[in-house]
């Protein structure tokens, strides 16, 4: 019985050991997260409120803050800041090297090529588990992370073309209504009758247009009038563009006369472009959502080309249909980026935070991605926000299963240029392009490696 006894105690003593002593912490399980838009440590390295932060780094610099301080589940977000211009280089070449960030932002018309090496995999299950709620994307959103039949992606926000107006201008030319809205072109030779009566009012060119190192203006542009038309770059399959439509003649065509009629500026780059338009040198600067923010402070300051006159649209309907190039930020979760289900899990509650905090970040100019927010009060009353938001329904962009589009647009941004701004033929220059491109698809199309892409 003492036996028994000495027994019982020493159980009883150890168990009051183990419940005094305090479970080992669990350490924080951290995971990287690549992006671009800037670094803005030393005015939002410290701030978790991302209404008190202004522009994209700003905005998404706070948002990480955000996440790192409110989540409970002891998940520590890196921010890794790659420049614009390099982000995929570096991308690419860290998959190679088997660096990989866990959440990288992508454009979405750089999915396919991330897509079709393996890079990523689908998401749907883990969306439905995380409470993300894919029927609530806006249609635009939906196409730009869905490769047959899968989401692959969190689609972040959706960017577009704008026409950006200067009303003062458009006054002296009379194409203000008497309650001061912009009178648009309905179609290509109302737009050239309003370009020519600006320019004869003002000696102003109607438009501001970035010809000068943007390959990509011009086709942005032509797909919208394109799509307006009906018309498709690529009406066989993913492989063979085609650039001998009247589509693609009738957009080509209307860019090159307002060009050589000198209702555009010339040789303006991204940054001459921006100057210009607030020194009043032209009445629509075509420009991106991301803008907005910029455009609209501007407008109110004191005894500028633009105070108190200044507004933004869509790209107008020319032809018969609603249409405007748009792209979109989206997050992807790279192969190789997590080591175990806890960091994986970890991957996904900061995918569901950035989900819930997609109107925060439409006060970039950049259109929420879904439904709720877009139909939202507190997205509407953000300023010209009801008027651009039709733009989550009627963005376009090239299929998305088209591979290397990056290159795709710059070689069309290139033929462009040279049909409009240097004399080249059409005809020569579209056949030109289309002969460089099909044969870029063709080897890609047989592509079978696993390298990292460069879109």
């Amino acid at each position: 019985m003492r036996l028994i006894s000495l027994a019982a105690a020493l159980a009883l003593l150890m168990a009051a050991a183990q419940a005094a002593t305090p479970a080992p912490a669990v350490a924080p399980v951290e995971i990287s997260f690549a992006r671009f838009f800037g670094s803005c440590e030393a005015d939002y390295g410290k701030s978790t409120d991302p209404a008190n932060a202004t522009g994209e780094c700003g905005i998404i610099t706070a948002l990480v803050n955000k996440f790192n301080a409110t989540n409970r589940e002891q998940i520590v977000v890196r921010t890794q800041v790659v420049e614009h211009g390099s982000y995929y280089s570096q991308l690419g070449a860290r998959i190679v090297g088997r660096d990989v960030p866990a959440v990288a932002i992508l454009h979405s018309s750089a999915l396919n090529d991330f897509v079709k090496r393996g890079l990523v995999a689908p998401l749907d299950d883990e969306f439905r588990g995380a409470g993300i709620a894919v029927a609530d994307f806006t249609p635009q959103a939906e196409t730009a992370v869905t490769v047959d039949g899968h989401h692959y992606a969190l689609p972040f926000d959706t960017h577009s073309w704008l026409w950006h107006l200067n009303l003062n201008l458009m006054r002296r030319a009379g194409l203000l209504t008497k309650d001061g809205k912009p009178v648009l072109p309905q179609s290509p030779q109302q737009l050239l009758e309003q370009a020519r009566r600006l320019k004869a009012a003002t000696g102003k060119p109607y438009f501001i247009w970035m010809t000068d190192n943007d390959p990509s203006f011009f086709p942005r542009t032509m797909l919208s009038l394109i799509r307006q038309q009906g018309g498709t770059l690529f009406p066989k399959d993913d492989f063979h563009i085609d650039l001998h439509s009247t589509a693609v003649r009738s957009a080509v065509q209307l860019l090159k006369t307002m060009y050589e009629e000198g209702l555009t500026t010339r040789g303006n780059d991204y940054g001459a472009a921006l100057q210009n338009f607030a020194a009043g040198e032209g009445a629509v600067m075509v420009n991106g959502t991301w803008i907005i923010g910029d455009m609209l402070r501007q407008a109110a300051r004191p005894g500028g080309a633009t105070t108190g006159g200044y507004t933004a649209v869509p790209f107008p309907r020319l032809y018969g249909n609603n249409a405007v190039w748009a792209d979109n930020h989206i997050m992807v979760l790279l192969k190789g980026g997590t080591s175990d289900a806890r960091s994986r899990h970890a991957v996904i509650t900061f995918l569901k935070f950035l989900y819930d905090e997609g109107g925060v970040w439409a006060r970039t100019g950049q259109l929420p991605t879904r439904r709720s927010v877009i139909d939202s009060a507190t997205f509407r009353q953000l300023p010209l926000r009801s008027e651009i938001a039709t733009i989550s329904r009627d963005g376009v962009a090239l299929p998305i299963e088209v591979a290397r589009q990056a290159i795709v647009s710059k070689t069309l941004g290139d033929a462009m240029t040279a049909a409009i701004a240097y004399g080249a033929d059409i005809d020569q220059a579209m056949s030109h392009a289309e002969t460089n491109i099909n044969r870029m698809l063709e080897r890609d199309a047989q592509f079978k490696g696993g390298a990292a892409p460069t879109p």
